[in-house]
């Protein structure tokens, strides 16, 4: 007789973390308070509002890696302009933004018209963007944001209002990628890309609108840093881009393209805070923490390559 279990793959991310919860729940009891939750929450909004569109990317067979450099250098182009020209939070805002759409229109010429690989050209966008964003700050904290960002800030919006567009945009994008046409059509590309061609898809507009999608995600997540940190520093988003790559693969997305799962990601780097919080926490050495996130990373992706196993009895 055959059993199969029934679970569905994110569901059984979901039970593994919070297993990895209640682990150090148990081992320290304050890990459970809502203050602690909340750390946790407001852990991963930023590099989870700037990888939630590299999730639709990865899954039509390309790469982002400058992420975390254009969250900086959005970032730093908003402090610079609500700092030292007085320009309103608004049009900072459709500036961050812009820096987003304009890099992510360089990495898609680059990539789809210049042949060059993704992962090679956004890296190579990665040093670019990082160097702009400390020739524009002279390497400097740009802190003294004027008074409406403080009060936005200190606002009871202004204090969840990260976690509220990390959970409106992890919504819209799992709708574009699993629920319409659109996604349909870009994991298809990731899938065979020459397949896609012969039925009509124009791969290359598709992957550009994905790239600059991308490029704006990261770009929002430097402004909404801007908000909630009433400042902008050139070291923001530095590796974010492995965290997000980890937390794709640990959530079930294929580095290989085909599929995707936003809500895999969220899952992927809350299991990695969780992971990190709880060793703070509980005072573990420095040393050994590096070493048992990497062995919950590697028991997370065994638990899930036995998902399709079926079970015998005798």
């Amino acid at each position: 007789m055959k059993f199969s279990i029934n679970t569905s793959p994110l569901m059984k991310r979901v039970i593994f973390v919070l297993i990895i919860f209640g682990i150090f729940t148990a081992l320290k009891p304050e890990f459970a308070t809502y203050a602690s939750i909340l750390s946790i929450v407001q852990g991963i909004v930023f590099v989870g509002i700037s990888s939630t569109f590299l999730t639709l990317l990865i899954a039509s067979g390309e790469f982002d890696i400058s992420i975390g450099a254009v969250t900086a250098l959005s970032a730093i182009v908003g402090g610079m302009l609500a700092t030292h020209l007085h320009v309103n939070m608004f049009l900072c805002f459709c500036a961050s933004i812009l820096v987003g759409v304009v890099v992510g229109l360089i990495n898609a010429l680059v990539v789809l018209y210049g042949n060059v690989p993704s992962f090679i050209a956004t890296i190579a966008m990665l040093f670019i963007a990082r160097s702009l964003a400390d020739f524009i700050s002279q390497s400097e904290p740009i802190l003294n944001f004027p008074q409406p960002w403080h009060g936005f800030k200190d606002s009871f919006i202004g204090n969840y209002f990260s976690i509220f567009i990390f959970a409106i945009l992890v919504i819209l994008a799992e709708i574009l990628l699993n629920h319409t046409n659109f996604g349909k059509v870009a994991a298809s590309i990731g899938s065979n890309k020459e397949a896609a061609r012969i039925a009509g898809v124009n791969v290359n507009r598709v992957k550009t609108i994905l790239f600059v999608l991308t490029g704006a995600g990261a770009a929002l997540s430097g402004y909404v840093a801007d908000i909630y940190f009433s400042s902008s520093r050139t070291s923001l988003g530095s590796g974010w881009e492995l965290l997000a790559i980890a937390g794709l693969v640990i959530g079930g997305n294929s580095l290989f393209g085909g599929r995707g799962t936003v809500l895999g990601l969220v899952l992927g780097i809350l299991l990695m805070q969780i992971v990190a919080t709880g060793m703070v926490i509980s005072n573990i050495n420095q040393w050994w923490q590096t070493v048992i996130t990497g062995v919950v990373v590697l028991i997370s992706l065994g638990v899930d390559k036995k998902r399709k196993k079926v079970f015998v009895h005798g």
